[in-house]
């Protein structure tokens, strides 16, 4: 288990982290009197982030909170979160965690209460079976839904975006949505080798077991339909059904198609020349193969999701592990019910993967959507045609509310 930060409320504020107890005069104590002092920026910063548990809290907001107008260096915030891991000791950096380019966070794995609002969730983490950390979160109440990864998450920012909140609180009125970070993406761990079928599954499970999933429906976006087809099949008995949008059974490189592996190369080498430019254009090139339809701000939030939620290195380990995907086999072996949603003129995933895959399965509906976007925009037909489609879909599930 991770280590944490927990912070009680009993008459007052008292924050626990790791095996010591904050106190606003003296520090960091233990206990049994044992006292580590922080200097007084690096109290108000470790403050600072305990307000926010579970948040990326940004080096500029850390910045004004200890020092306020005086204008100090992003090393005076350094010194600050140094002095606070070495108060703290072992594992200090899995509690005082540095998010690249975005700020620090404070790790949480206090339980998480139910809520009835549509508020950022909290962020917790689990371990997978190589130990690589996971980040994941859970919205709503009813069916017990588990989201696997797309292209791009940030399990953080998605319930505020134009693009996921507007589903997030819909799906919410229905289900308690699981999600989680894909491994080398966003608040999970970084990656340590190549993305796999294997990594992937145990990663699922992982998170399906911190949550107390025992079954539960699955929805895979995109290349997250591997994931949820690899996973039904080596684990029937945790599935009670699966949903895909814009999924697949192979790749591109795996489909032996020569016009696929130049759409491969070419995007690899977008990535490699382009990825974190301040200038959008070369992220645009994915966008708009995945939203053509995007308005303008939508396409901007998106291209900026697309840098700061991944590093070159983790999207090319990406791009690699789902161009050269095969479930073919694993599709065969399903037994359960399956919906498979699909626009007609994806830009991504051409229709016909639609079509390749639900042959497949014995027991699947395949649902065409308006449309050319990946995933349909909100605002438009296709996207209610894509609500509907999942809610009645989940609503053959209502009986099993309790499995979760």
């Amino acid at each position: 288990m991770q280590p944490s930060c927990k912070c009680d409320r009993r008459g007052g504020e008292i924050l626990r982290v790791g095996r010591y107890v904050l106190d606003d005069k003296v520090g960091l104590i233990t206990a049994d009197g044992e006292r580590k002092s922080l200097r007084p920026q690096s109290l108000t910063v470790l403050r600072t982030l305990a307000a926010n548990p579970g948040k990326v809290v940004s080096r500029d907001d850390l910045i004004t909170a200890a020092w306020g107008d005086i204008h100090v260096s992003d090393d005076s915030l350094t010194q600050c979160i140094a002095d606070i891991r070495r108060a703290i000791g072992a594992s200090a950096k899995e509690i005082v965690q540095t998010v690249p380019r975005r700020g620090y966070l404070l790790v949480v794995e206090a339980p998480l209460a139910r809520s009835q609002s549509h508020s950022a969730p909290v962020i917790r983490y689990t371990s997978s079976r190589d130990q690589t950390r996971i980040a994941w979160t859970e919205t709503g109440q009813g069916v017990p839904l588990l989201k696997t990864p797309s292209w791009i998450t940030n399990i953080e920012t998605e319930p505020s975006s134009k693009l996921h909140g507007p589903f997030i609180r819909r799906i919410a009125e229905r289900a308690r949505t699981v999600s989680f970070d894909q491994r080398g993406s966003s608040l999970s761990g970084p990656l340590t080798g190549p993305i796999t079928l294997d990594a992937m599954c145990e990663d699922i499970l992982s998170v399906a077991d911190a949550a107390g999933l025992d079954r539960f429906v699955m929805f895979g976006p995109s290349q997250g339909m591997s994931y949820a087809i690899d996973f039904a099949a080596r684990y029937p008995e945790r599935v009670l059904g699966i949903i895909g949008r814009g999924g697949f059974a192979r790749g591109w490189l795996a489909t032996g198609d020569p016009t696929q592996a130049v759409k491969y190369e070419t995007s690899r080498r977008m990535i490699e020349i382009g990825w974190h430019d301040e200038n959008p254009e070369y992220r645009r090139f994915f966008t708009a193969r995945l939203f053509p339809d995007a308005y303008p701000d939508l396409a901007r939030e998106y291209d900026e999701l697309q840098r700061l939620a991944v590093d070159p290195k983790s999207m090319l380990a990406n791009l690699d592990f789902w161009c050269r995907v095969d479930v073919t086999e694993q599709a065969r072996r399903l037994n359960c019910p399956v919906l498979l949603l699909h626009s007609r003129g994806d830009r991504a995933t051409p229709f016909a993967s639609a079509t390749e895959l639900a042959a497949l399965i014995s027991e699947c509906e395949l649902i065409p959507l308006e449309g050319d976007n990946h995933m349909p925009i909100p605002g438009t037909r296709a996207y209610e045609q894509f609500l509907s489609a999942i809610e009645t879909f989940l609503d053959r599930f209502s009986i099993h509310k309790g499995d979760c």
